[in-house]
């Protein structure tokens, strides 16, 4: 079975591994040259161990180390022991152990600066300390490269899960709005399936023939299981305890919405046009006034607001529209509760609309927010 290729961002990013890894190993060849003498002494063999711990410093962090750092204060080497210090810390999850290494670092370099002879000890002490920092040093940004990977990856996570708990969230959203529109309509079709069986059963009775009655017959069955299965519907869309949740009002219930809010502006909704609307848009129209009002008295206190509702040939047009908030901010609501919402507001204003087949927008503008929902109305209404 043949492998199959890898991707070129992979290669390219092998490829530049690569060759970040042969400059190093350069520029620790040149740095480590300069202070050696030819021929196969024991400085030359301690270079030679650290620049071929180098390669081995992203598999095995402590032994290339181990085997790199005597070079430091043995043949004078800075740069490789730095680097191997430096994987070390970035590698290796436990500190104490890093922390033992560099001790152990520190300690071998240090045998042949332990010599206390007057006009040595002060030079040896200052070279012992130069020891110490170079290691600790390329140590500490080691480990702080590591930590800071550590939070890039937590934060990523963090972002994930914040993501899939919005979508969650808006799901479950959508769910309970979705539930709530059907229970909605479980009234409305009941009622008239309702009406149609009692008008099938008495046309069933009535001075006709045979095959009127038969048909009449048919009709107030057939609206009975109609409506048996539509209340079966109804217990899976229940809420919590077994009762329905408290649907929207309808168009005669606005006003005294509007009044409710203690809410300035104007409010230009003609009852008698808002009344002519069939039951689903009145009470889509009362949700979007009543999650509209509800976000302007909790996001925008004391700013005027206006609703309006226009009739045009064959929708109408529903806008609340909410100014800047005044400065500095007067408590005009005060003693009027913010309008109760369902919650997540502009979902369960898409769901609705979406619903009756209408569209909706809803955005900033010019220092406040504005909320415009086109909704359709049958031709015999219209």
């Amino acid at each position: 079975m043949s492998r199959r290729p890898p991707a070129p961002g992979r290669r390219a990013a092998t490829v530049r591994l690569l060759l970040g890894e042969v400059l190093l190993l350069l520029v620790c060849v040149l740095e480590g040259s300069v202070n050696q003498t030819p021929g196969w002494n024991r400085p030359f063999v301690l270079t030679v161990l650290a620049l071929v711990a180098i390669p081995l410093r992203r598999r095995f962090p402590l032994l290339a180390f181990l085997v790199g750092v005597p070079s430091l204060g043995w043949a004078q080497c800075v740069l490789a022991p730095g680097v191997l210090a430096y994987a070390l810390a970035e590698r290796r999850a436990r500190g104490a152990v890093v922390v033992a290494a560099i001790g152990v670092g520190i300690g071998v370099n240090a045998w042949p600066m332990l010599d206390l002879e007057p006009g040595f000890w002060q030079l040896n002490t200052a070279n012992l300390l130069i020891l110490a920092a170079v290691l600790a040093g390329a140590a500490g940004l080691g480990r702080l490269r590591r930590v800071r990977a550590q939070l890039r990856e937590q934060v990523r996570q963090l972002t994930e899960a914040r993501e899939r708990e919005r979508a969650t969230t808006e799901a479950a959203v959508r769910a309970e709005e979705r539930a709530r529109l059907a229970r909605e309509m479980h009234d409305v079709v009941s009622h008239q399936v309702s009406l149609i069986a009692v008008q099938a059963g008495a046309l069933r009775v009535g001075p006709h023939g045979q095959e009127v009655s038969t048909a009449a017959e048919q009709i107030r069955r057939a609206a009975v299981r109609t409506t048996d299965e539509l209340r079966h519907m109804l217990v899976a869309l229940r809420g919590e305890g077994g009762q329905p949740l408290q649907g929207p009002g309808t168009a005669a219930d606005l006003p005294r919405l509007w009044a409710a809010t203690g809410l300035s502006g104007r409010f230009e909704i003609v009852p008698e046009v808002a009344e002519r609307l069939p039951e689903p848009l009145q009470r889509t129209v009362y949700r979007i006034v009543q999650e509209a009002l509800t976000n302007a008295a909790r996001h925008a206190p004391g700013a005027e607001v206006d609703v309006r509702l226009q009739q045009r040939p064959r929708s109408v047009l529903l806008e609340i529209h909410n100014g800047p908030v005044p400065s500095p901010r007067v408590p005009e609501t005060a003693g009027h509760p913010a309008p109760t919402g369902c919650g997540h507001g502009l979902i369960g204003m898409q769901e609705r609309v979406g619903a009756v087949g209408g569209r909706l927008e809803a955005r900033p503008v010019a220092g406040g927010f504005r909320v415009r929902a086109e909704l359709p109305v049958p031709s015999n209404l219209a």
